[in-house]
């Protein structure tokens, strides 16, 4: 696995207007064609629901997702829900007063932590049909905690800014590797610049060359 810079409209927040998770994706309606090439060619995603969520632009904080479900709010539009379910994932469609899932959960393939903000009854519907163990948590203090985290198949990239007992918390939960990093000279909320598949991590393209080493040292050790 290898790591390389991208960009998105010339920004480098490439993990706000799309979300990766195995070999799919899911990105902004209006992505440029460049951008949906580097992730088919570079990371391998061969499945692409192009479309926003409950018309909000950046997707990645509007979903949870893990290799086989998509949890969604209730304001994803039905275009847009044919386009989500073009993927082949199982869907739920979240009835809350929330409505940025992506934010409110770090989701792996084996347990989900959920945002103390997330009601405890609507936290245990959702992982009752994820099929997984579950746990609350701020992490560094913030509620958004799915965007300090950055899950997939083997590893889940977190920001530095958490603390050693919050990194333990995740690997408990999520049953992963987790592997401290920024991204975009510094970036804390390392979601709205990474971008991960089995075969390869892209960044923002504002990642510095230590931040590159560190996630390529992350990658040796899978």
């Amino acid at each position: 696995m290898e790591v390389a810079r991208a960009s998105i409209w010339k920004t480098p927040f490439i993990g706000a207007y799309s979300k990766v998770f195995g070999v799919n994706a899911v990105v902004n309606k209006n992505a440029p064609q460049g951008f949906l090439r580097r992730l088919r060619d570079f990371l391998k995603v061969g499945s692409i629901a192009v479309t926003n969520i409950g018309g909000v632009h950046a997707v990645s904080s509007m979903i949870a997702v893990n290799s086989n479900f998509i949890i969604a709010p209730d304001t994803v539009e039905e275009e847009e829900l044919r386009e989500l379910e073009s993927l082949g994932k199982e869907i739920m469609r979240v009835e809350s007063r929330l409505k940025a899932w992506g934010n409110m959960i770090i989701l792996s393939n084996k347990g989900a932590l959920f945002s103390t903000r997330v009601p405890s009854n609507e936290a245990r519907a959702i992982a009752d049909f994820l099929g997984v163990d579950y746990d609350f948590a701020k992490l560094a203090n913030y509620v958004a905690i799915g965007a300090l985290a950055v899950p997939g198949e083997k590893l889940c990239f977190a920001s530095k800014i958490l603390s050693d007992k919050e990194k333990m918390l995740l690997e408990d939960v999520l049953k992963l590797r987790v592997y401290t990093v920024s991204v975009n000279d510094g970036l804390a909320f390392i979601r709205l610049g990474l971008l991960a598949s089995p075969y390869g991590v892209l960044v923002g393209e504002s990642t510095t060359g230590a931040e590159l080493m560190n996630i390529s040292l992350a990658l040796k050790n899978l």
